[in-house]
C-alpha cells in the first residue's frame, strides 16, 4: 500500500507541494520560493522543509509533477537551432502557414515568425500522393545531401515533414533512419511518427515544437531525477500531461510537446475532484497564479478538451483540456496608458524581482499584489506560510507615483488597480464564456491558485454567478490535481473517407489495431501497483462531406458490432443538431480521424471530510479593508479553525498558508461536508 503521495507544481513564483496520505487527508501543504534558473532546486528546497517535519523520503511512494519548461521555453524563444527535411517545393511551408493574418482587421499585423528559418528547411526528392501511395520513391542523394547540409549548419536536431505522411510514414521512417545512421548526434523527428494527423503545417509544427523544447527538458528531467535520488526518494516521478493524465519522464521526455500545458491541466484536473466533493456538476475555474489568470470550463463533472489550441502563434494540434489565459495574476503591473488610463498587465514582474512587497529589489513597478496587501486583503506575517514576510511600506512606495497621477491616495489607489484587475478579468471571462455559450448564471465559480481566492468573489458578483467554491487547499490545488490524474495516452489515425465507403469489419479492424497500440502503451508504462483497472475509449473526428472542421464524437463499441454504419450515422446527426441547431440526414458523413484514448485509472484515495463544528466560528481579530471603494472593518479568521457547519457572513477575510479568500459584503460562506468554503449570496440563502 502506498503510505504517502506527493504532488508538486512548479509556477513562475512559487513551487507548490501537496502531501496527502492513502484516506485522502492532506498531510502537508505549502508553497515555496521558485528558483527560476534552477527549477530543481526549488522542489528540493520543499522536499527538505518535508523531511524536517518528520516525513521520511522511503515513505513517499508516489511522485506526479506538474512542469512549464517546455512552455517557458516554447514562449521565451530559447530551444534547440533545427533544420527541417520537407517534400520537394515544398520549402516555405512554416513561411506560409495558414497565409491569415494574426488580427484580421489590422493589415499590419505580421505571421508569427518560424521556429526554422528559411535558410535552415531542405528539399528532398520524393512524393506520395494523398491515398498514401508512392508516386516518387525516396531519393536517397537527395536525402543525404540535405544531411550534409543540415550538419554544416551546425544544428542539434532535424525535423521531417513530408507531403501525405500521415496516410503511409515509410518515406518518413526511411528519412529518419539514414539521418540517425549519417548523422547519430543530431536529435530526429518525424511528423508522422508523433502525430499522425491531416493538415500537414499543423503536423509539422507539433513535430518542430517537440523538437524544439525536447533538449532543455531532457536536461530538466535528467536534474530533475539526480537530485530526487540525492534526497533519497525512490518514487518513480511521473509528469501530467496537457490532456490531464499522467505518462512516466522517459516518455515525457520523447515527447515533451505533451506536457506543454502539464501544469495549468493539473489544475483543472484537481477542480472536477473538488467539484464532485461539492457536488456541483458545471463549473467556471478561475486560477490566478503570479503571471496569468487561466480560465476552464468543466461541464456535467467533466473538463471541457480541445483538439488544437494555439501557442506563442503557433497552432498545437494535439488534445489537451480547453485553457483560455489572461494576462491578469499577482504580479501583473499596474501602468498609465498613452490615454491616460490605468491598466493592469499583460507584463509582469516575474518572480525576480518578483511584487515590491517581497523585498527582492523591485523599487518602481506596482503589481497587483501590492495593491492586495495595502487593500487589507493579506496578512505581511502569514503570506506563504510565513516562510515570505511582506513589506507594505515598499507596496505603498511604488504605487505613490500612480497615486499623484489619478489624484488619490495610496489605499483609493490600490482598490482602483484591484477593480480595473477584476474588470479586464470580468470582460475577459464573458468574451470565453460566449464564444462557449455558456451563461454563466448556470455555473458555479471555483477559484484556485495563489490569488484565485482573492478575487473569486468580485468575479462572481460581476458575472452574477450564485456561488464561489474555494477548495481546503486553493493555493496548491494544481498539485492535487496532479495526484488525481490517471494514465492516459491519445493514438490516432487520420483516414478522410466517407463513412459508408469503409466497411465495418474494416472498421472494426482499424479500431482493433489501434486499440493494441494503446494497450502496449499502458503495459510499457509498468504501473500496474498503481492503477484499479484499464479502459479504451473510442471516438471519431467527423463532419458532413464538404465541411471545413469536424467535431469529436464519441464511438459506442456496441454500434460497430453492428452490420451497417446507421447507428454512427444517427449518432452524428443528433450531436450536429444539439451543438449547431440542425442536421442534415441526407448527407454523407465523413470520417477525418479514428482515435482510441487508453486510461490507467489510478487509485483514487477517498475524500478527507471535515471535522463537524460544535459551536460558531470565532474571528481571530479584525482588520481595514477597502472593498469596491468602500472601507469595511472585516472579520479576520484562520481556515484551518473552521469546521464542518460553520458559517461566516462577509466582509471577511480567510487566511491559510497557501492562499487568502475575500468574502464580500451580502455574501456568505460556509464550510461543507468535505471541508470546501462555499461562498453564497445571503439573499439566494434566505430565499
Amino acid at each position: 500500500m502506498l503510505k504517502y503521495r506527493l504532488g508538486i507544481d512548479i509556477g513562475g513564483t512559487f513551487t507548490d507541494l501537496n502531501l496527502i496520505d492513502n484516506d485522502g487527508k492532506v498531510v502537508d501543504t505549502f508553497k515555496v520560493a521558485t528558483t527560476p534558473k534552477d527549477p530543481v532546486q526549488g522542489i528540493l528546497n520543499g522536499l527538505d522543509i518535508l523531511f524536517k517535519k518528520g516525513i521520511a523520503p522511503e515513505d513517499i511512494d508516489y511522485f506526479v509533477h506538474g512542469t512549464t519548461i517546455g512552455l517557458n521555453t516554447l514562449l521565451q524563444r530559447v530551444g534547440s537551432e533545427l533544420a527541417l527535411f520537407v517534400t520537394d517545393g515544398f520549402r516555405d511551408l512554416l513561411n506560409l502557414q495558414r497565409l491569415r493574418l494574426p488580427v484580421p482587421y489590422d493589415f499590419r499585423s505580421r505571421l508569427t515568425e518560424s521556429l526554422i528559418p528559411r535558410e535552415r528547411v531542405f528539399e528532398v526528392k520524393e512524393r506520395l500522393l494523398y491515398d498514401g501511395s508512392v508516386h516518387k520513391k525516396l531519393n536517397m542523394d537527395s536525402l543525404d545531401a540535405a544531411i550534409d547540409k543540415a550538419v554544416k549548419c551546425g544544428v542539434k536536431g532535424v525535423v521531417v515533414c513530408f507531403l501525405y505522411s500521415y496516410k503511409n510514414d515509410m518515406h518518413e521512417e526511411m528519412a529518419c533512419k539514414r539521418i540517425a545512421e549519417r548523422a547519430p548526434e543530431l536529435n530526429v523527428c518525424g511528423s508522422s511518427a508523433l502525430w499522425p494527423q491531416t493538415r500537414e503545417y499543423e503536423r509539422c509544427v507539433v513535430a518542430t515544437v517537440n523538437l524544439y523544447i525536447q533538449e532543455k527538458v531532457k536536461k530538466y528531467f535528467q536534474q530533475l531525477e539526480s537530485g530526487l535520488r540525492k534526497a533519497g526518494l525512490k518514487a518513480l516521478p511521473f509528469i501530467t500531461q496537457s490532456n490531464g493524465g499522467i505518462m512516466d519522464m522517459e516518455r515525457a521526455a520523447n515527447e515533451p510537446i505533451k506536457t506543454l500545458f502539464s501544469g495549468p491541466a493539473s489544475g483543472i484536473i484537481g477542480a472536477a475532484h473538488i467539484a464532485r466533493s461539492a457536488d456541483k456538476a458545471n463549473l467556471i475555474t478561475i486560477d490566478v497564479g503570479g503571471t496569468s489568470a487561466d480560465i476552464s470550463v468543466i461541464e456535467d463533472g467533466k473538463p471541457m478538451f480541445t483538439q488544437s489550441s494555439e501557442t506563442g502563434g503557433l497552432p498545437i494540434l494535439i488534445p489537451t483540456i480547453s485553457i483560455d489565459a489572461i494576462g491578469a495574476g499577482g504580479g501583473s503591473i499596474a501602468w498609465i496608458d498613452s490615454g491616460g488610463l490605468l491598466k493592469i498587465g499583460p507584463v509582469s514582474v516575474g518572480s525576480d524581482p518578483g511584487p515590491a512587497c517581497y523585498g527582492w529589489g523591485n523599487e518602481t513597478k506596482p503589481a497587483l499584489s501590492d495593491a492586495f496587501l495595502l487593500c487589507g486583503y493579506l496578512n505581511p506575517k502569514r503570506f506563504a506560510g510565513g516562510r515570505l514576510p511582506l513589506y507594505p511600506e515598499l507596496s505603498e512606495k511604488v504605487i505613490k507615483e500612480l497615486s499623484k497621477y489619478l489624484k488619490l491616495d495610496t489605499l483609493n489607489t490600490a482598490d482602483r488597480i484591484v477593480q480595473v484587475a477584476v474588470t479586464k478579468m470580468y470582460s475577459e471571462i464573458n468574451s470565453i464564456l460566449e464564444q462557449k455559450g455558456i451563461d454563466p448564471r448556470d455555473f458555479s465559480l471555483l477559484a484556485f491558485g495563489g490569488a484565485g481566492s482573492v478575487v473569486g468573489n468580485f468575479l462572481a458578483e460581476e458575472l452574477h454567478i450564485g456561488s464561489v467554491l474555494v477548495p481546503p487547499t486553493p493555493g496548491t490545488l494544481c498539485a492535487l490535481g496532479a495526484l488525481n490524474a490517471d494514465f492516459l495516452n491519445d493514438v490516432v489515425s487520420s483516414e478522410h473517407s466517407l463513412l459508408r465507403s469503409i466497411p465495418m469489419d474494416e472498421l472494426r479492424a482499424k479500431f482493433a489495431g489501434m486499440n493494441a497500440k494503446a494497450e502496449k502503451w499502458i503495459k510499457e508504462q509498468n504501473i500496474d501497483k498503481y492503477i484499479e483497472k484499464t479502459q479504451y475509449l473510442l471516438s471519431m473526428d467527423v463532419r458532413y462531406h464538404g465541411q471545413s472542421y469536424e467535431t469529436e464524437m464519441i464511438i459506442e463499441p456496441a454500434w460497430l458490432k453492428c452490420e451497417t454504419h446507421a447507428e454512427i450515422e444517427k449518432a452524428f446527426h443528433d450531436m450536429h443538431k444539439r451543438y449547431y441547431g440542425h442536421c442534415d440526414t441526407n448527407a454523407e458523413v465523413e470520417v477525418v480521424n479514428l482515435k482510441v484514448r487508453a486510461l490507467g485509472i489510478t487509485h483514487k484515495p477517498p475524500y478527507a471530510l471535515a471535522e463537524e463544528a460544535k459551536e460558531p466560528a470565532k474571528s481571530e481579530t479584525t482588520r481595514r479593508v477597502i472593498l469596491k471603494g468602500k472601507v469595511y472593518t472585516a472579520d479576520i479568521y484562520s481556515r484551518t479553525d473552521l469546521k464542518f457547519g460553520h458559517c461566516i457572513s462577509g466582509p471577511a477575510v480567510v487566511e491559510q498558508d497557501d492562499s487568502t479568500t475575500i468574502i464580500l459584503d451580502g455574501w456568505e460562506g460556509k464550510i461543507n461536508r468535505c471541508g470546501n468554503l462555499i461562498i453564497t449570496r445571503k439573499e439566494s440563502i434566505k430565499g
